[in-house]
């Protein structure tokens, strides 16, 4: 028959043990980190996020762009000298939404990546290209409800024509009063280079002669300078 001491040796050995296996649990991850390198850790880190969910802070816009279901593919991940930095590249499939826009896209994506405290993660946003280029079509909208010339002609590429590109189109939409520019959705195709959104919009106001109220879809044309997009060659 086991003594009172047999069974406290007994129960601080088990304790011992189960404390061994909390820290393997805890250092695990890490390890195995180490050991297969940055390329796996940033992949995994990418591919963790469809389940975890995506959101992303879209530049000017104060609400975020919430992920609703998502798809990172053909992930290749570039290392730089050093170790410290690398740039992930891949094929994302995103829905979801900003305030009541519904947002959808597909294409290339560029997400760079630092270590930080021994962990792999995004440097800024797991999706900054989509962010940027949502950002700039409702930067459009918000200067296009809001009737404002000169915010709309800072949207268009550099080196682009005075006139804002929308003709009479446009000259129509400013003239309305008590204008309001809704957007239903962006579907949006994302290239290495530029982009193509397709919107569905609806404009609502009122002209001398009667009220407004249009619905429509449009394509638009968006090229990239470094890391910002703009419109090219027009904005309707």
């Amino acid at each position: 028959m086991r003594s009172t001491e047999d069974w406290s040796r007994a129960g601080g050995v088990i304790i011992a043990l189960l404390a061994a296996g909390v820290s393997a649990l805890v250092l695990m991850p890490r390890m195995l980190g180490l050991a297969t390198g940055p390329e796996v850790e940033v992949i995994t880190w990418l591919k963790r996020t469809e389940s975890d969910g995506l959101t992303l802070r879209v530049p000017g816009v104060a609400e975020p762009l919430q992920g609703q279901v998502h798809h990172f593919a053909r992930i290749t991940v570039d290392v730089a000298p050093g170790g410290e930095r690398a740039v992930a590249w891949a094929t994302l499939d995103f829905k979801g939404r900003l305030g009541r826009t519904e947002v959808s896209s597909l294409g290339v994506e560029r997400v760079p990546f630092v270590r930080r405290s021994r962990e792999w993660v995004p440097e800024n946003l797991a999706a900054p290209r989509l962010a940027a280029v949502v950002g700039l079509l409702e930067a459009r909208r918000k200067a296009l409800e809001a009737g404002e010339p000169e915010a709309l002609r800072s949207l268009l590429a550099p080196g682009a024509p005075a006139d804002v590109g929308g003709g009479e189109e446009l000259e129509r939409l400013l003239s309305l009063s008590k204008r309001r520019y809704r957007v239903e959705a962006w579907y949006v195709r994302l290239e290495r280079d530029d982009a193509l959104a397709s919107e569905l919009w609806r404009l609502e106001g009122d002209l001398p002669s009667q009220p407004v109220d249009d619905k429509g879809q449009r394509q638009l044309s968006l090229i990239r300078r470094e890391e910002e997009f703009f419109f090219s060659p027009g904005l309707m």
